[in-house]
């Protein structure tokens, strides 16, 4: 059955990347949820998707360069607004989706503002994510292959997955090229919608289509085709509304 992850915390419903959001996602009893890791200044491991806080803070300037302080003294930016809380550290983020039996946790290794991935990164979230007991139920995955081969050289006991898009494929000489130079990096594959649209072929040829996932569905119909032509996993902004045509395909 196809699997829908709440993406970065369902960041449509709830502010991305937010307690307040992982919480609901719980709640929601979406069975995965993806959420993105940045270093702060101190070396502690936050929760946020840009290598920036313009975007989804009331903060200013590279996530690297914020402290413990700072990081309580700004708000998160939803939906709806500003809400009461600042960017969370990874384990205030585990405190809530550890202890929910079988939820699968689907974390971004992302690059700083420079565009450098940093190994301290890759290896304090390994390490915590071990303290935590979620090898078995957590897959690491990243755009880039460099990050993976660290991921596999230091915990090869953990899921990888690579993400793809046309620009990224269309840079590593397509799809087909990209994906078949994989080898056992990966075990699981995510395709954005639009190249999956024409590609499902060539990527399918060569992953099994239960380790194939299609990324960032918020359409309704969207949501439905695939869920209909049987993918392993679904990334969406609204697992709620996902949730709901889930169950109404299966009732067909």
């Amino acid at each position: 059955m196809t699997q829908i992850i709440a993406h970065r915390g369902a960041r449509n419903l709830w502010a991305e990347n937010s307690l307040q959001g992982f919480r609901n996602v719980v709640a929601l009893g979406v069975g995965a949820v993806e959420f993105d890791l940045h270093l702060g200044a101190g070396g502690e491991i936050l929760v946020i998707h840009d290598a920036t806080l313009d975007r989804t803070t009331t903060g200013t300037g590279p996530v690297r360069a914020l402290t413990e302080d700072s990081r309580h003294a700004l708000r998160l930016i939803g939906p709806d607004g500003e809400i009461d809380e600042g960017v969370p550290t990874l384990s205030e983020v585990l405190d809530i989706l550890a202890p929910v039996p079988g939820l699968r946790l689907f974390p971004e290794i992302k690059a700083d503002e420079n565009g450098v991935y940093d190994p301290a990164l890759v290896i304090g979230t390994i390490e915590m994510l071990r303290a935590y007991g979620l090898a078995p139920r957590t897959v690491l995955h990243s755009f880039d292959t460099g990050v993976l081969r660290m991921i596999r050289a230091a915990a090869p006991e953990f899921a990888r997955k690579v993400s793809v898009n046309g620009d990224w494929a269309e840079r590593q000489g397509g799809i087909r090229a990209f994906c078949g130079g994989l080898g056992d990096l990966v075990g699981m594959v995510a395709v954005h919608h639009e190249l999956l649209e024409v590609e499902l072929e060539a990527v399918s040829s060569l992953f099994p289509l239960q380790k194939i996932g299609v990324w960032t569905l918020n359409d309704p119909d969207l949501i439905a085709r695939w869920l209909r032509r049987g993918v392993g996993f679904i990334t969406t902004d609204d697992p709620r509304m996902a949730k709901d045509i889930m169950a109404q395909e299966m009732a067909l």
